[in-house]
């Protein structure tokens, strides 16, 4: 697909907006319906005669199903139907979702194995009142007339259910989705061509030019504020006939940009990209970003086309809005999209869909968004976990940056990462180059503190007088430090008290970590166990402990050594904020910039549970170095571990060369895919499910690992099966296969993820 630019975009975008698109040779259509408590395989359909030039893939429709209307997409045409169909109700006017769009949403369905209605879901605005009706041929006697729109509830409670099932089938009354309608507010408009004589009214005179500047209409709040005039001049030009006042609806909240011009270093390269098209990485010191992506932004509006960035949190969002806005040219329109908007967010929603809004910075949420004229599709920090959505929360459980990809893929627009420290799943993967996702190239930090690594090996205590001595001078000098330790969950890793070694397991090469009821080390992966007292295989002590300390114990102990109070920030907790010496999670403490930054215990992190422990640490490590202007401290009872010295060093690409081996021979992203399946019930029902269903049901090229127990949940007993293949849409059929057993299987029940950032 050939990516339209400049005029040919908003051409484009004005067909599909306007439907011109439309295919009218359409007679039978496959339908996903949106059913919400479980999903339908397509269903065929015939279109009738007067719907079809309004029907074409992506089209949002009314379709029956049992007596009953039901909100579905048409997937395609139906070229040859074994039976009699039954006839679409309706199109949904300007709620369809664009073809390619729907291609990229199949793509997402089919490789995170989530079904299709609720990838689908994520497409359409949001807040769609699927439950409005309109009257078409009221009976007599109805408390309605004709075109009158009725709530399903009102319609069951004067007709029950049956009546209502019935005037669905009789097509007396139309299921008519709509998005929720704008708030009305007071406009001030500008009445006529013919200039008023404002010669003696310098105020009015500058109110009413200021509205002239803005476009001629503008909500009376807003030209108020902007224009610094009291209501008393408005009121004064509309009596003047200068201007009328007008109830109109509320505009979406889109921010006018202020016309910067100034460029930067970033420009070459982000225009290359965006002339180029194709996915790429780019790394770019955290400070950067905002610059870079800025960079970006003006080579897509200067094509003519939309850019949809999307950050890891809503703060980032917002701050990022507000960046751009002061960025980009004149002309322009900037919009934040995030689950705080509340009905807000339709508004952008259709801003985006229709093409007025030229850059749209969202979370997740907005990784679907559809855009009338596609340009560009960037990540910042691409390689947060927070792209992702965890059960329980809104967003669909996939990583953005693949649902990016694929739409890069499909709307034929340049894909652009942008991080520090890029995953590994993206900057090693297999195909890179003219294929695949290639390399901008990366930008060094400009600045680096000077880094100690202390070796805390054949030492039992929790702080070395080193780290101490070096907090006490700082302290003493004025400065202030930023001591980062993150809390660990009820599994920890185990390392030798003499040489550092940590118990790894033989087969998946992942830490092994005590388990809760017995006293053994169990592998995540495969279920390995091994005795915890038996000793080290490096050096043959017996002094094993657990990696990790505890926030509040360093806190303790600094304030004990320093004989001075020690501040704390976690995400629950804040005390002590301004004091010299704070302890706290990397999250919070790594907001800041310190004289010092201290991470007492990189251990917990470098030699954590999970495949990417060795990408966490190098993280920390990096993030911290960026958050200290002029020391950063590390304690490590593995001195010599390659990630503490690529990382200690700025050097990404060695820690690369070194982890992408590793994770190719034990067979983990980006080299081959995963999935996790967590059973609940008893266990004999859970290892029957495997052993005789699920293991002997998977194609070929799809292993299976033995049922793990999962410590700590607090609910029922789970274990936790590992699915593994090269292909990822053949582990996403093992995974839905998995959830089907579960489904059909009584006391048991599933919850799965693809690709999972851990296992």
């Amino acid at each position: 697909m050939v990516r339209a630019t400049g005029q040919r975009a908003a051409a484009a975008a004005r067909g599909y907006v306007e439907g011109r698109y439309a295919n009218a040779g359409y007679a039978n259509v496959r339908v996903c319906l949106l059913i919400p408590t479980h999903a339908l395989p397509p269903l065929s359909y015939r279109v009738p005669a007067r719907l079809r030039r309004g029907v074409s893939a992506g089209s949002l429709v009314v379709a029956p199903l049992s007596g009953r209307s039901r909100l579905g997409v048409v997937l395609g045409e139906e070229p040859e139907p074994d039976r009699e169909l039954e006839d679409l109700y309706s199109v949904a006017e300007g709620l369809s979702v664009p073809p390619e769009l729907l291609e990229a949403c199949r793509w997402v369905g089919e490789s995170a194995a989530v079904s299709l209605p609720t990838v689908l879901r994520a497409a359409l605005p949001p807040g769609i009142d699927a439950g409005r009706f309109v009257v078409t041929r009221p009976v007599e006697g109805w408390p309605w007339a004709k075109g009158d729109a009725v709530s399903r509830a009102a319609l069951k409670r004067a007709l029950g259910p049956d009546g209502l099932k019935e005037a669905e089938e009789e097509g007396r009354v139309l299921l008519s989705p709509t998005i929720p309608p704008r708030k009305t507010v007071e406009w001030a408009v500008v009445r006529g061509a013919a200039e008023p004589d404002l010669r003696r009214a310098p105020r009015q005179r500058q109110l009413f030019e200021h509205l002239k500047e803005r476009g001629g209409a503008l909500p009376a709040a807003a030209l108020l504020e902007e224009a610094g005039a009291g209501r008393a001049v408005l009121r004064e030009l509309a009596r003047r006939g200068a201007v009328r006042l007008a109830r109109r609806p509320e505009p979406p909240p889109l921010l006018s940009t202020a016309g910067g011009s100034e460029k930067g270093s970033f420009e070459a390269d982000a225009s290359r990209a965006v002339g180029r098209g194709g996915a790429f990485v780019w790394r770019v010191p955290t400070k950067d970003e905002p610059e870079a992506i800025a960079a970006i932004a003006r080579a897509v509006v200067g094509e003519g086309d939309q850019a949809l960035i999307l950050a890891p949190e809503k703060a980032s969002v917002e701050r990022l809005a507000r960046h751009l806005r002061r960025a980009l040219p004149l002309g322009h329109t900037v919009a934040a999209y995030h689950s705080g908007l509340g009905r807000d967010r339709a508004a952008v929603f259709e801003a985006a869909r229709r093409g007025e809004v030229d850059v749209i910075v969202g979370t997740r949420a907005a990784a679907l968004l559809p855009l009338a004229r596609p340009g560009a599709f960037c990540l910042l920090d691409e390689h947060d976990e927070s792209h992702r959505a965890e059960p329980g929360y809104e967003g669909i459980p996939i990583h953005a940056r693949d649902v990016a990809i694929a739409r890069g893929r499909a709307e034929g627009a340049v894909v652009i990462c942008l991080s520090p420290t890029p995953s590994l799943r993206l900057f090693a993967a297999p195909r890179r180059g003219a294929s695949g996702v290639r390399e901008l190239p990366a930008r060094p930090a400009t600045e680096w503190p000077a880094v100690r690594i202390v070796d805390m090996r054949g030492s039992g205590a929790v702080l070395s007088s080193t780290l101490v001595d070096t907090c006490r001078r700082l302290v003493d000098g004025g400065g202030r430090a930023g001591v980062v330790v993150d809390r660990l969950g009820y599994a920890s890793a185990v390392s030798c008290n003499r040489c550092g070694a940590v118990r790894r397991c033989p087969e998946c090469d992942l830490p092994l970590a005590l388990h809760d009821r017995a006293r053994s080390l169990v592998c995540s992966g495969c279920g390995h166990r091994e005795a915890r007292d038996a000793p080290c295989p490096e050096c043959g002590s017996d002094r094993l402990s657990p990696a990790g300390i505890a926030v509040e114990r360093v806190r303790e102990e600094l304030s004990s050594a320093l004989g001075r109070p020690v501040g704390l920030v976690t995400a629950g907790r804040r005390e002590l904020e301004d004091a010299a010496v704070v302890v706290g999670t990397a999250r919070c403490v790594l907001q800041e910039t310190w004289d010092a930054v201290l991470v007492p215990d990189v251990d917990a992190a470098l030699h954590g549970g999970g495949i990417g422990a060795a990408e966490r640490s190098f993280r920390l490590v990096y993030r911290a170095a960026e958050s200290a202007r002029g020391v950063l401290l590390i304690q490590t009872r593995t001195p010599e571990h390659y990630v503490l010295g690529a990382a200690a060093s700025d050097d990404y690409e060695s820690f690369a060369a070194a982890e992408a081996p590793r994770l190719r021979a034990a067979g983990y992203p980006p080299f081959a895919h995963l999935a996790t399946v967590v059973l609940s019930g008893p266990r004999r029902t859970v290892f029957g499910a495997v052993e005789s269903r699920l293991r002997p049901g998977l194609g070929e090229g799809v292993e299976v690992s033995d049922p793990v127990p999962v410590a700590g949940t607090g609910g029922p007993a789970s274990w936790k099966v590992l699915l593994r293949s090269r292909d990822r849409r053949a582990v996403a059929r093992a995974a839905g296969r998995a959830a089907r057993l579960a489904a059909g299987t009584r006391g048991m029940e599933a919850r799965i993820l693809v690709d999972p950032e851990e296992v």
